[in-house]
């Protein structure tokens, strides 16, 4: 059985939306349709905001003025990890972006702090911090890319916990993805 991946990026306004998908196999003919609802949020101006994590299969910088193509958002290649399981020493990508950081006036760029928290049952397993100097993103903007390394973890279900402190405004926000590491 092959797999087959598709991606085509929109721009939505803040609202209820519904995509429709219909697959058809060449050679047999057999078709079928998916219906998925989402929600796109609206992200307040004056609050510090994040998009869902993508757990990804894969994360690649994309080099600076390379094509623009399918699973590109900005300067990063993503591929999703739709079934968030992993097979042990299989990286597991972590893809999110942080909205309405205050700019620091002494430095004109925002200011966050990031940390990537490990759970397993709740109990912190490791913690890997990003240095906000280092995220090169226009605007109030940044976007956070992680490899976690599954190498030393069992099999079970996990959690990964991205915490996000504005150093400006003092805002604290914790978006989370469950994912499974198999043998």
């Amino acid at each position: 059985m092959r797999k087959s991946a598709y991606a085509h990026a929109f721009i939505l306004d803040p609202g209820r939306y519904r995509v429709d998908v219909f697959v058809r196999d060449i050679q047999s003919g057999a078709a079928g349709t998916k219906h998925v609802g989402f929600l796109v949020p609206n992200f307040p101006s004056d609050r510090l905001s994040a998009s869902s994590i993508v757990l990804a299969a894969k994360l690649e910088n994309m080099e600076a003025g390379a094509a623009v193509g399918p699973f590109v958002i900005g300067k990063t290649k993503v591929i999703p990890n739709l079934t968030a399981t992993y097979r042990r020493g299989q990286p597991v990508g972590v893809y999110l972006q942080v909205y309405n950081a205050v700019t620091d006036q002494t430095t004109l760029r925002p200011a966050a702090d990031a940390e990537y928290v490990l759970l397993k049952n709740g109990k912190e397993l490791s913690k890997q911090v990003e240095d906000w100097r280092e995220i090169n993103d226009a605007g109030q903007r940044l976007t956070l890319t992680r490899l976690i390394d599954s190498r030393s973890l069992g099999p079970g279900e996990y959690q990964i916990q991205v915490r996000i402190r504005d150093q400006v405004s003092g805002q604290t926000i914790a978006p989370a993805a469950n994912f499974t590491i198999v043998p």
